[in-house]
């Protein structure tokens, strides 16, 4: 199977913590900004799956990120100490993959748990913009490693 490849037009939100009521019960807050974009992920995916994948799946994460003009000369290059990659005012990689992987239950997969091979990177670009790209864990990438 080939690569299905999603493409988010938004920075990538990591999923937060849930919280606990005084009873002890876990929710998330129905403002918390990754439900707008875990919405946002599904409804790309939506239109990409008629069914979940079968079986394991491979997947690849990047999460591009826009410099703050603060990084940035007057002339639009990164000033020097400007950081190479965003770091932790962006999130925990892990978390922007929870977020991303919890969103396709059901829709590219039956459960995230059939996902073993997982790549998440994040970088600097022009522009917010998140990719997912999954495929199906093939009999042929099994025999060659």
């Amino acid at each position: 199977m080939d690569w299905i490849t999603l493409e988010i037009p938004t920075r990538a939100i990591p999923q937060p913590r849930h919280r606990a009521t005084r009873g002890g019960r876990m929710y998330l807050p129905s403002s918390a900004p990754v439900r707008a974009f875990k919405a946002a992920v599904i409804a790309a995916a939506e239109t990409r799956f008629r069914k979940p994948l079968a079986g394991p799946v491979k997947v690849e994460i990047t999460g591009l990120f826009r410099r703050p003009d603060s990084h940035l000369t007057s002339r639009g290059e990164p000033r020097k100490g400007a950081p190479s990659f965003p770091g932790r005012n962006l999130g925990d990689i892990d978390n922007h993959a929870k977020a991303i992987l919890d969103s396709l239950n059901g829709i590219a997969w039956d459960d995230d748990a059939q996902v073993v091979d997982l790549r998440v990177s994040k970088h600097w670009a022009n522009v917010d913009l998140t990719t997912v790209s999954i495929s199906a864990w093939g009999a042929d990438h099994a025999r060659s490693r």
